[in-house]
């Protein structure tokens, strides 16, 4: 017999934990002080609404580029099949950091160009990093789901006279669609974490904001931890979000 696990004792044990771990990391109470004032929890927030802001645009924004790159890798032609391929392989192999780098880079010299001073922000190059890596794995999800439906459902759509295209879009996507869309909503909770990357550009989201506000008040470890602890919540949420798209879907084993 299997006991399920309930949210509230999850959430009761990670408690304690977060309770225990000041003491054993030896954290001094009197280096939590900043975060008392309204002012270091403001400066937090703004960089958390940045980290949600660039999360939330590319895991939307990947949904079509996803889409575009399943259906071409699925049933493309040769000539759209293969470089998307390539594509999607060599983003996947890319490490996320080197890729927005590349891309500010890229992106600052077509601003300057173009006149165009939005292109030239560190959000551009992490937003757009983000939405291609989050495309290449997304499509390869979606892909995945395509082709683990039985193949009877192909054959039924057939032969009530569907098109390929129709029994795509009636049929088969749309089931696609939801057996990917745990694995959707999990990857944006790494996007979520994927975003601190965008420090080393200048990008001030949430981790970097705890950073700089270490180095001014001198305590690293109360600061990190304080900011390990919205990741966790944040994350937590939308963990919890899976598992409740897994029981509604159908998908929950055990």
């Amino acid at each position: 017999m299997q006991v399920q696990e309930r949210p509230w004792q999850t959430l009761v044990g990670v408690g304690i934990v977060l309770l225990l771990l000041p003491l054993a990391f030896h954290m001094k109470a009197a280096r939590f002080a900043p975060f008392l004032e309204l002012s270091t929890w403001r400066f937090l927030f703004l960089g958390l609404l940045l980290t949600l802001e660039a999360s939330v645009i590319a895991i939307l924004g990947s949904i079509p580029l996803a889409l575009f790159f399943a259906l071409a890798r699925h049933s493309g032609p040769f000539w759209l099949r293969y470089p998307v391929i390539v594509l999607v392989e060599g983003i996947r192999a890319l490490p996320l950091l080197g890729l927005m780098f590349y891309l500010f880079l890229r992106l600052s010299a077509l601003g300057r160009a173009l006149g165009l001073a939005a292109v030239t922000r560190p959000d551009a190059a992490v937003i757009v990093a983000l939405w291609l890596y989050t495309g290449a794995v997304n499509g390869e999800a979606l892909r995945a789901a395509i082709l683990s439906l039985p193949r009877g459902q192909w054959e039924a759509a057939r032969s009530l006279g569907l098109t390929y295209g129709q029994a795509m879009r009636l049929v088969i996507l749309p089931q696609a669609f939801r057996r990917a869309l745990p694995p959707l909503v999990a990857q944006f909770a790494t996007l979520v974490k994927d975003t601190s990357l965008g420090a080393i550009i200048g990008f001030i989201e949430l981790y970097r904001r705890g950073v700089i506000i270490f180095q001014g008040e001198r305590n690293p470890m109360e600061t990190l931890y304080v900011v390990s602890v919205i990741y966790f919540f944040i994350n937590y949420a939308l963990g919890r979000l899976v598992d409740i798209l897994e029981r509604r879907l159908g998908f929950r084993r055990g």
